[in-house]
């Protein structure tokens, strides 16, 4: 499953970019409303709604929220009071309670694009993505123009995978307002996915150029660093921006020990962040005997190792997804078996649920591959009873520490000390010791193995390596 991780902890991954609710415009508000228990007559539903929206408007959102609840309390009904309370229960991450407000704006008013737009942002979060594509849709079904709308149904068909349409949904966003700086910082993010470095670079800096704060948008184009001195550059642009930028902050200690520089991270390491999933995997580095060569991105990591690779040898890989990976890499070596199921993770996977980053059944057709689909402890035994040449690069994929750990345990045979061997989520991530990382250490214990470290990317979680000793 080739997702090209920007950073993202757990669910939410260090994502560079939210997507931004999209607010029921709030309209003038006349008086002010004071609601206590004793309170001689009802206020009427007229002066709920504008203090409501007043306080909503002004950002005190305690105030909002009474007025809110006391609205819908007396059994009022007004689509606009529903989608805005449904945004705070969302920024409160009451994320059921949120999307049943929603469902009843919609219900109120089934033309409110609004409504689906937020209904669709809080799909996302709830894991439920093809609801999400839907909401979203019929959001720009009802309002066209909508900006936002287009640019979220970006950020939704990128998690589902679907890069080429994300990108087209997010230039539409673009087109209707050249100055929206989120969508052209993801549109960034998208391009980077899809490999296309130089546009992916542009559409940061416009992002930047729009936003000059914009210390996201900076943080994505160091995912773009052809250099750990360009990289320190960028993060240091983006602690300009944002101090408090803790991914950045981070970072940037990483950086300076791959320069010989210990003293910030022994510094950070002292502090309450030593326990950050990033902290764990810098250290776990600095322990290396020698300092593994660094990249900020999977595609600089993939030119490298193609050139250290046996190139008449295949390709195998293990976990495709829709096959953006696979398709890099086999256009160096031309042959190469694919495993996946095809149909989304076989398990859940800390936060994500089981069936999540689904190919939706759908098989890539890829010149001189062969791609066996179905749960690896059921296809790996019939692929490997018969005799399979000996692998160039090995591209781990699953995720899982089970289906990382069979595919070690099945692939063994094809495996010599020139495979290397590429692990796409082996740190940063919130449980990285929990997954590849314990799959590897397992495999190489069990069968009295080592491995040199030849390469990582921080940003995009990878580390290659060699096995020693077999």
């Amino acid at each position: 499953m080739d997702r090209s991780t920007q950073a993202k902890e757990g669910k939410k991954k260090i994502t560079e970019v939210k997507i931004f609710p999209v607010p029921f415009a709030l309209g003038e508000n006349q008086g002010n409303l004071t609601i206590t228990t004793n309170t001689p007559s009802k206020p009427s539903e007229k002066q709920i709604i504008n203090q409501a929206f007043k306080f909503h408007s002004q950002g005190n959102i305690p105030a909002a929220i009474k007025y809110y609840q006391c609205f819908i309390n007396q059994g009022f009904k007004d689509y606009r009071v529903f989608s805005n309370y449904g945004l705070i229960l969302k920024n409160l991450g009451q994320l059921k309670e949120a999307e049943k407000c929603q469902r009843k704006a919609i219900e109120l008013n089934p033309d409110f694009a609004t409504a689906y737009s937020n209904l669709g942002n809080i799909l996302r979060e709830l894991g439920s993505l093809r609801d999400a594509e839907v909401s979203t849709r019929k959001a720009i079904e009802l309002n066209p123009d909508f900006t936002e709308a287009h640019s979220n149904l970006g950020i939704v068909l990128r998690d589902l995978g679907k890069l080429q349409e994300a990108e087209v949904s997010t230039r539409k966003a673009i087109e209707l307002n050249p100055n929206y700086a989120m969508a052209h910082s993801y549109l960034g993010i998208i391009l980077k996915d899809l490999g296309k470095l130089q546009e992916a670079e542009l559409s940061n800096r416009k992002a930047i150029e729009i936003k000059p704060d914009y210390a996201d948008a900076a943080w994505n184009l160091y995912g773009l660093s052809n250099s750990i001195e360009n990289a320190e550059k960028i993060i240091n642009q983006c602690l300009k921006m944002d101090e408090n930028h803790l991914q950045a902050k981070l970072t940037l200690s990483a950086l300076r020990l791959h320069q010989g520089d210990q003293s910030l991270f022994d510094q950070l390491m002292k502090s309450n962040h030593k326990d950050h999933p990033f902290m764990r995997s810098f250290k776990w580095v600095s322990t290396l005997p020698k300092l593994p060569k660094l990249f900020f991105h999977r595609w600089a990591l993939f030119d490298d190792m193609i050139n250290k690779s046996k190139k008449e040898r295949p390709l195998y890989e293990f976990g495709v997804w829709r096959g953006i990976s696979f398709k890099y890499l086999i256009d160096t070596f031309k042959k190469g078996f694919g495993f996946d199921t095809f149909e989304g993770l076989p398990e859940d996977w800390h936060q994500e649920k089981q069936g999540k980053y689904s190919a939706d059944g759908i098989i890539p057709q890829v010149d001189g591959a062969k791609f066996i689909a179905g749960k690896f402890e059921d296809t790996l035994p019939r692929f490997f009873s018969k005799s399979r040449p000996l692998a160039s690069i090995i591209n781990f994929d699953a995720d899982l520490y089970t289906s990382t750990l069979c595919a070690l345990n099945y692939s063994k045979p094809v495996i010599d000390e020139d495979t290397i061997l590429i692990f796409d989520e082996f740190i940063i991530n919130k449980n990285w010791e929990q997954d590849e990382y314990k799959a590897l250490n397992e495999f190489c214990c069990s069968n009295n193995l080592s491995y040199e470290v030849l390469a990582l990317s921080y940003m995009s979680k990878q580390v290659a390596v060699k096995i020693l000793g077999l």
